[in-house]
């Protein structure tokens, strides 16, 4: 493969100069392009998958982890990992060789490139208290002191019904360059309570160049209580720390105490995932909350200086079916009660579920999705980002509960919910428990044509694993997990990033044990190395949030810079693997921050 850089020349892999075009090719202060020039990706076929597990080779068979980011912690240009173990109710023990927590530094050793420990080293399992050993479930990354490199917000989810073990807090993690954190003693992220925080994503809202923070919560006594704590933003003030801007904003939910209160749009709902991307165009990010218990997910835009929520308006909240008739609960209510409209759908099946309470198990608030996880991205090359909701779907919940989907961008902001069997986004031949829904979901071009394929993770029910979806280009989709060779069954996590830098993006999960009939016996780390190839230009250095749209002949691509996303914290590479379709020349490159002037490149080649 012939690989060339435009403003990091790169002779191999392992090294790369600067090349003194630097102001020619019009790219913005920080940016750097690489070239990788191999045609059209190799073919793959059942026999030959695009991509191969090679999770030894790597050096990760050892660790484990249940979610997990991908981030260049040091500088290097090679993406490293921080691996997490769900939940935050206890410590690392280093002591004792017991980390929940990995940080796993992408190094050269003896010729290749394997994953090094070094996570007492790095300084981000230090606790609150000054111990090591940390409390934290959730990581996502921003440069949010401004000195160029990825520090780290770490988040805690702690249910007040539960002993407060550790005293954790969300957090920050500042970075030194070399992948070295000190904590921050007060971020302005800490509060007196702990919260129960599942996601988090670093976005820009006020075009000040400095990274804000949108945090997702979940139920503050879950089986207690119907409340849970309201989503919260808080704004950077550019040395790492935060002030909470939620208060008397739309944010500011009122809470959710009574099932008449669930049904009131302004109250609260638990959220699972948090996700940050512009949808309408206006090069300022909406912050959606992906919300859990068949409940309405929220979107908030900005409007003459403040906040307002417009998940429905939108066409975010929830799918169009709210057809209760087939809800098993329903049905078997109707059986002890008589005389139901709509009439059920079957006979009860079980008379133990009956529990049902009309005007509130009936209203919209209650037939909507459980929504783990949203990713935002421009699957279909029209300029603007579209959403697929990644949702668990109970079977006794029947049609009303909203599937996993891809909502398409009509260009505005408003969303289509698409037929997933027309689209081929359904799962023909599958296994038996594909219904139950999905917990992750990323976009990823690893054909490199050009166009964002899907990589779904189902849930750890039972017989569940990775599906992938070929984006067609044409509106249609097909799926090719065995292909693909991203079928592992009961994944649990997804990180993208090109680990070798060789132009394709790899793959890394974890796998869950969660319930009986998984094959895994602990939570064991994988990791799928991409071996298709093809043309692709690599983008470092684009600030977070920027739109960056890169055309070449007969094609356009926009992508945006995320900050994390989903249920857990997910976060892949911030270097763009642009897939190029064969072309190894882009007409432009046009970079567009937060609020801010685009900048434009002219024609750029590889040669």
């Amino acid at each position: 493969m012939f690989v060339l850089a435009v403003l990091a020349c790169a002779t191999s892999n392992e090294s790369a100069g600067v090349d003194s075009s630097l102001d020619a090719v019009g790219l913005p202060e920080g940016v750097s392009a690489e070239w990788f020039c191999g045609g059209d990706a190799r073919f793959y076929d059942r026999d030959q998958p695009a991509f191969t597990e090679t999770t030894m080779d790597w050096g990760l068979s050892d660790f484990t982890a249940s979610t997990m980011i991908a981030l260049d912690l040091d500088g290097d240009r090679y993406p490293d990992l921080v691996v997490n173990e769900q939940g935050g109710e206890g410590r690392d023990d280093p002591a004792s060789g017991v980390f929940g927590h990995r940080v796993l530094m992408n190094r050269e050793v003896a010729g290749r490139r394997v994953f090094v420990d070094e996570t007492v080293e790095s300084g981000l399992i230090v606790g609150a208290d000054g111990r090591s050993g940390s409390g934290h479930g959730v990581y996502v990354g921003a440069d949010v002191d401004g000195d160029g490199d990825v520090d780290l917000f770490a988040g805690r989810s702690h249910d007040k019904g539960a002993e407060d073990v550790t005293g954790e807090r969300n957090a920050i993690f500042l970075n030194d360059g070399a992948g070295h954190f000190t904590r921050l003693a007060e971020s302005g992220l800490e509060t007196e309570d702990a919260m129960p925080t599942v996601s988090a994503a670093f976005t820009e809202v006020d075009g000040d160049g400095i990274a804000d923070l949108w945090l997702v919560n979940w139920y503050e006594e879950y089986g207690s209580s119907q409340n849970s704590l309201p989503p919260k933003l808080y704004r950077g003030v550019g040395d790492g720390h935060f002030t909470d801007v939620s208060d008397g904003t739309a944010m500011d939910l009122k809470a959710t105490r009574t099932s008449n209160a669930w049904t009131q749009r302004e109250n609260r709902r638990p959220g699972f995932g948090a996700t940050a991307c512009d949808l309408d165009g206006d090069r300022s990010p909406e912050l959606l909350q992906s919300t859990y218990a068949r409940s309405w997910n929220l979107m908030f835009t900005q409007r003459d200086g403040d906040w307002v929520e417009i998940g429905e308006e939108a066409g975010f909240d929830e799918d169009d079916n709210l057809d209760y008739s087939d809800n098993l609960y329903y049905v078997c209510w109707c059986s002890v009660t008589g005389g139901c409209d709509p009439e059920p759908a079957f006979a009860c099946p079980d008379p133990r579920y009956s529990a049902w309470t009309p005007g509130y198990d009936d209203h919209p608030s209650r037939l909507g999705g459980n929504t783990f996880t949203t990713v935002c991205g421009d699957v279909d090359n029209d300029g603007d980002a579209d959403l697929f909701n990644a949702e668990i779907r109970h079977e006794w919940a029947g049609v009303s509960a909203d599937e996993s989907q891809l909502l398409v961008n009509d260009g505005t902001g408003h969303f289509e919910h698409g037929d997933s069997a027309a689209l081929g986004l359904d799962r023909n031949g599958g296994n038996d428990h594909t219904d139950l829904g999905d917990l992750h979901a990323a976009f990823l071009d690893y054909d490199n044509d050009g166009w964002k394929d899907l990589l779904v993770g189902e849930s750890d029910y039972p017989d569940t694993q990775f599906w992938t979806w070929h984006n067609e280009g044409d509106g249609t989709w097909e799926e090719d997990s065995d292909e693909s060779g991203l079928n592992q069954p009961w994944p649990h996590g997804i990180a993208v990033a090109d680990f070798d830098l060789d132009g394709d993006v790899d793959v890394v999960t974890g796998s869950s044990h969660a319930r009986g009939g998984s094959p895994w016996v602990v939570n064991s780390l994988h990791l799928y190395e991409n071996g298709l190839g093809g043309s692709s230009l690599r983008l470092s250095g684009v600030g977070l949030g920027s739109e960056v749209v890169v055309s070449t002949a007969g094609m356009t691509q926009s992508f945006e810079v995320g900050g994390g996303y989903g249920v857990g914290g997910m976060q892949h590479d911030l270097a763009l693997t642009i897939g190029l379709a064969g072309a190894c020349e882009v007409e432009s490159i046009a970079i567009t921050p937060p609020f801010g002037e685009t900048t434009s490149t002219g024609t750029m080649s590889s040669r």
